[in-house]
C-alpha cells in the first residue's frame, strides 16, 4: 500500500511539474535592461532565458529628459516595430516617449499640452510615437553596425544617442526571438 502511495505521489509531482513548465513556456517573452550593469535580460515569466551585454547612451546615468542629452530612457516600454537598419543591422523600435514620459515632461513644463496629447494618443493607440518632441525619439535596441576595432570599441563603451546597442550577432538573435509588442523595462 505504501509503495502505491509513493508511486501516485511521484506521478502527481511529475505531472504537476509538466503543467508548471508548460504554463511558464506559454508566458510571453519580456526584456529587462539594467543600465548600471550594462545588461539586457530576456525573460519568460521570472526565468532568464538569455543575457546580453549592452552599450547605452553616451551619458547613461539618469533618465532621458530632453533630446540630445545622451541618456537612455528609464521606464516601461514596448517594441512597436522591427525593421532592418542601414546603420545598425536591425532595429527594435521602442515606444519612447510614452505616456509616463509625457506626463513627467508636461508636469515639469518641458512640453506643451499639444505635444503631451500627441504622445499620449500614440502610446494609447500602440502607434509610433511622435519624433519631433523636445524629449527626443527614435529609441530602440540595435546592433553596433560596425566591424573590426570599431565594433569592439562600441561593445565596451557607451556611445549611442540613447538607444540600447548589442553586438551584431546578438541583434540577429534578438531580432528573431523578440516579437512586436514585447514589453521592455529599462531600469537604472
Amino acid at each position: 500500500m505504501r509503495r502505491a502511495w509513493r508511486y501516485l505521489l511521484g506521478v502527481t509531482l511529475v505531472v504537476a511539474g509538466q503543467v508548471v513548465s508548460q504554463a511558464a513556456a506559454s508566458q510571453p517573452l519580456r526584456i529587462r535592461v539594467w543600465k548600471a550593469q550594462h545588461k539586457l535580460d530576456v525573460l519568460r515569466g521570472s526565468k532568464i532565458v538569455r543575457t546580453y551585454r549592452v552599450s547605452l547612451g553616451a551619458s547613461p546615468v539618469g533618465p532621458k529628459i530632453i533630446r540630445g542629452d545622451g541618456k537612455t530612457p528609464v521606464g516601461v516600454y514596448s517594441v512597436y516595430d522591427k525593421r532592418p537598419s542601414d546603420r545598425f543591422r536591425w532595429f527594435l523600435a521602442l515606444n519612447y516617449p510614452a505616456k509616463e514620459d509625457a506626463d513627467r515632461a508636461f508636469a515639469a513644463d518641458r512640453i506643451s499640452a499639444d505635444t503631451w496629447a500627441d504622445i499620449w494618443l500614440a502610446d494609447k493607440m500602440g502607434q509610433e510615437p511622435p519624433w519631433n518632441t523636445p524629449l527626443g525619439a527614435f529609441v530602440g535596441i540595435h546592433g553596433t553596425g560596425a566591424g573590426g576595432r570599431k565594433a569592439k570599441l562600441r561593445r565596451v563603451s557607451d556611445w549611442t544617442d540613447g538607444c540600447i546597442a548589442v553586438s551584431d550577432r546578438d541583434i540577429d538573435e534578438l531580432y528573431e526571438m523578440i516579437p512586436v509588442g514585447t514589453v521592455v523595462e529599462i531600469r537604472e
